[in-house]
């Protein structure tokens, strides 16, 4: 009897053990993560000048804008399989004009995803969800919530990369995203995908393919086409307008010509089908960049955009460029504002030639200078020229601690003949990020 309750215990022990193990091992096969920031930034602006005539918003703003977010993740490594979800918020302190925010203004599910890894070959990813994404330069592709107000860049939809060789990669991408969050805590019933000011009622859905080839360092290059559904929807002036499908094909290389001297182009065609009117336009930016010291990131280089504009006299076609969704400040803060009365965002009808020259020092305080003058190909705006004038930015980036960056930007516009103000207008900001 002894014997036999000996060997019950050492089989029940045994057994435990196992079960043990086998829950310790999938413990080990399940990771967590979670992060969160605070963004502080305060901006000032005067005497921006819009198309329409006069200047922006009233004139003289002042403001802060406070953005926490918080983010968590979790790691299945059997499976390859993660879940991701960020919260966001963005309230604002008005100094000037208009009231503030009510705290907590609006809580949004930024992102909530799942991704899948190796599920269609090795290395592949496949995401579903909310999700951010930046695809060939980002010039053209990397914001889908325009109109939010600089909290977020959300695209819902699903994309998925596949490795065709060594630093080849093919991306496909497709989306349908809401003019209204429907995901939203507090609803504020913001529009944050259409093109004017107001609740304009568009969404958006597309498909994009990307190409990218980085194999060989002397010269990356990509080629993409994306094809862009608008609903219909109302414009500042509460007209109708017709559902439109865009179609935007694409390339872009970075050759490597010496050590010192690194060069870029883009170009793109547009073609785009509507009940009023059909789309053609052009795209095309780039670059010559030298590089005086590369330890120090000391560079020099001269630059230019291209966007066409809308021909007036012509009623059944459109010639002014879509920029997709590169509609957040990657020519300029400033003038992201002169384009308020076109539509948020909505760079077209551009001709932009600017020097630029940027520096390192104390390996991370940064410094960015440039200047150069604007114009617009078509003479559409109130003061009937097509000198948009001379704009000039300066920005310092730079760390107070390990968890604290910072950075303070500058932008002067000096207007000229395509607009009817003769004021020179200016946006500053400053910004500091915690990261816990």
């Amino acid at each position: 009897m002894k014997k036999m309750i000996l060997l019950i215990v050492a089989g029940l022990a045994g057994v435990l053990k196992a079960d043990q193990e086998a829950i310790l091992n999938e413990a080990s096969s399940v990771e967590f993560r979670y992060g969160a920031d605070l963004r502080l930034r305060q901006e000032a602006f005067d005497n921006i000048p819009i198309m329409q005539g006069g200047v922006t918003r009233g004139g003289n703003n002042n403001y802060f804008r406070i953005r926490p977010r918080i983010w968590g993740g979790i790691d299945f490594k059997e499976l390859n399989t993660s879940l991701d979800v960020r919260l966001i918020d963005e309230f604002r302190h008005k100094n000037v004009g208009q009231e503030s925010y009510k705290f907590p203004d609006e809580i949004i599910i930024d992102n909530l995803y799942l991704t899948f890894n190796d599920l269609l070959g090795e290395g592949s990813v496949f995401r579903i969800g909310r999700q951010d994404v930046v695809l060939g330069s980002g010039k053209l592709f990397a914001d889908g919530t325009a109109k939010d107000g600089s909290r977020s860049s959300y695209f819902d939809g699903i994309r998925l990369t596949l490795p065709l060789a060594e630093k080849r990669m093919l991306d496909i991408l497709g989306f349908y995203t809401q003019c209204e969050d429907e995901l939203a805590i507090g609803h504020e019933h913001r529009d944050v995908t259409g093109y004017a000011g107001g609740y304009n009622s568009m969404d958006e859905a597309g498909v994009g393919v990307f190409f990218s080839d980085k194999a060989n360092v002397a010269c990356e290059y990509g080629v993409y086409y994306v094809w862009k559904h608008d609903t219909a929807w109302v414009n500042s002036k509460g007209e109708h307008q017709e559902n439109e499908d865009i179609h935007t094909a694409g390339f872009y290389v970075k050759p490597k010509l010496s050590n010192e001297i690194s060069a870029d182009l883009e170009m793109a065609y547009q073609y785009g089908e509507s009940t009023d009117y059909d789309r053609n336009a052009l795209f095309a930016c780039g670059g010559l960049k030298y590089t005086i010291d590369p330890a120090a990131g000391f560079y020099v280089s001269a630059n230019a955009v291209y966007m066409s504009g809308d021909d007036s006299d012509s009623t059944d076609e459109r010639e002014d460029f879509n920029v997709l969704f590169g509609r957040y400040p990657w020519i300029s803060e400033l003038m992201i504002f002169a384009y308020d009365g076109d539509g948020v965002g909505t760079w077209n009808n551009l001709v932009q030639c600017y020097l630029e020259t940027g520096y390192t020092f104390n390996n991370k305080h940064r410094i960015k200078l440039s200047a150069g003058p604007l114009f617009a190909e078509e003479k559409n705006g109130a003061g009937g020229g097509s000198n948009r004038g001379w704009l000039g930015t300066a920005k310092y980036s730079f760390p107070l601690f390990e968890k604290l960056n910072c950075y303070v930007l500058g932008e002067v516009l000096d207007p000229d003949d395509y607009y009817n103000s003769g004021k020179t207008a200016y946006f500053l900001r400053w910004e500091m990020v915690f990261k816990f």
